[in-house]
């Protein structure tokens, strides 16, 4: 019975984990503007907007968000770039 218990328990909680990367990935996102992790955060907002575990509001908002973040991997200049313009 605990095996069946527990397996609920680790689905239930994978939304949660999600949108703690997605926060993690923000943060640092914050403090370097790299494409690759504004990719990174695109494809968790994607996950999280189809996540059936997801509350309504989580969907929505993921859903949302999801292009304005693809588009910034797409147009975010790169790291060289970055440090090209502080020198």
């Amino acid at each position: 019975m605990d095996a069946q218990r527990k397996l609920p328990e680790a689905e239930e909680s994978r939304a949660e984990t999600l949108i703690a990367a997605l926060l993690y990935l923000m943060t640092h996102y914050a403090r370097t503007g790299c494409p690759r992790l504004a990719l990174c955060i695109s494809r968790h907002l994607q996950c999280l907007a189809t996540h059936p575990d997801a509350a309504v509001i989580v969907r929505d908002i993921c859903a949302a968000l999801h292009g304005p973040w693809n588009e910034a991997a797409l147009t975010a200049p790169s790291a060289a770039t970055r440090s090209a313009r502080l020198h």
